[in-house]
């Protein structure tokens, strides 16, 4: 039988067999009756008796023991004792009802006698292994906390480390896990361990009448962020169709098993405050959409490239009519109508003849010619766009 030895602990082994004695403390558990959230929770007054906002989070409680048949309605707050968060970078509080480990520690007032501490808690007891709520008490849980029975715990897989909250978010820290029957959706490609980390708020119970973990499903779920490293991911995007059939784009992810990051959403929303959003691509930036594509801006929309089509042939090939030049092609149809207006008045110069005679009816229509050639010039200067330009 071979044995994993963990290195670096010289010191631990030298110490086996030695005599030691550890004490073991019992954990001190505290049964919460109200926590500090907001200015009138639980109530003004003790808001500011602990500091007001620096109070919050901190939790009335007493002892489990004796009062773990005791309900909220038979308790005064200002009685109970009290504990503060242990960790500064968690706010993780409890409900009320729920059991917490508590520590003596340090507190603030250590700095004047050091032989003062202060209660805190360390994190609340998993009495019913939910990530909801693990209250003892048929008591309300909170001013607005409800349960919702919909709501489980996410499906963990080897090695995986899962942040839920209360309400159907989540984070997971997961990989690809190679089994039978497969469990995931993110599992049928690349190597076990291969890294992929899941965002989720609002996961959507497929089997309701079940009470077994949830696993993440990415086109059941409210919104979504999937950050992926060898695996496909089955998204179903609302424009499933090929529109552009000269670069056939593939933008179904399930047919891609690179790293991705995907956004999941009913709606999507980029804003810079300050400056750019820039997109950058390898290949090509395909944006599709059931219905209309709008680039509004304040100052100018510039298209900037060394062909740019609009369209494409009903053979889906690429279109090949050239745009005309605006200012280029008034200049080319003045002149052509200044000949032309010039030609006309040359035709109604000519001398008077009998009426009825050929001559009288070329002047005529050498002064109709350049009495039209002039009313064209006056509409050719309205032809150019003052907002669309070309080179």
């Amino acid at each position: 039988m071979s044995f994993r030895i963990k290195t670096g602990l010289s010191p631990f082994n030298a110490a086996l067999g030695r005599n030691i004695s550890i004490p073991i403390q019992t954990p001190q558990i505290g049964k919460v009756f109200a926590v500090i959230t907001t200015e009138n929770t639980p109530t003004k007054e003790l808001y500011e008796r602990e500091g007001k906002s620096n109070g919050i989070g901190t939790i009335f409680y007493l002892d489990y023991i004796g009062s773990k048949d005791t309900i909220l309605n038979e308790v005064n707050l200002s009685s109970c004792s009290i504990a503060k968060p242990y960790y500064p970078h968690l706010q993780d509080y409890p409900l009320v009802g729920e059991l917490v480990t508590l520590v003596d520690a340090p507190a603030a007032a250590s700095q004047v006698a050091k032989n003062i501490t202060q209660k805190y808690y360390t994190g609340i007891i998993n009495v019913w292994n939910n990530n909801q709520q693990n209250s003892l008490s048929n008591d309300s849980l909170g001013a607005t906390f409800s349960e919702n029975g919909e709501i489980r715990k996410l499906l963990a897989f080897e090695g995986d480390r899962i942040y839920q909250g209360r309400k159907g978010n989540g984070i997971r820290f997961g990989s690809t896990v190679k089994m039978t029957p497969m469990l995931n959706e993110w599992s049928n490609t690349g190597n076990n361990g291969d890294p992929i980390t899941i965002l989720v708020n609002g996961y959507i119970t497929t089997d309701q009448k079940q009470i077994t973990p949830n696993i993440e499903e990415i086109n059941k779920e409210l919104s979504s962020i999937y950050l992926t490293s060898t695996q496909r991911i089955p998204l179903i995007p609302d424009r499933n169709v090929n529109l552009n059939p000269i670069t056939n784009p593939k933008i179904v992810s399930s047919y891609f098993g690179g790293s991705q990051l995907l956004f999941n959403s009913d709606r999507l929303i980029l804003n810079s405050k300050k400056d750019e959003v820039m997109i950058f691509a390898k290949t090509n930036v395909e944006i599709n959409t059931n219905n209309v594509i709008n680039l509004n801006a304040g100052e100018r929309n510039h298209l900037n490239s060394p062909r740019n089509f609009i369209g494409t042939k009903s053979d889906g090939t690429l279109p090949d009519e050239p745009l005309l030049l605006g200012n280029q092609t008034i200049i080319l149809l003045a002149d052509i109508l200044e000949a032309i207006s010039g030609f006309g008045c040359e035709v109604s110069s000519v001398i008077s003849a009998p009426a009825g005679s050929p001559l009288m009816d070329l002047n005529a229509s050498g002064n109709k010619l350049s009495n039209t050639i002039n009313n064209l010039m006056g509409k050719l200067e309205k032809i150019a766009s003052k907002q669309n330009y070309t080179s």
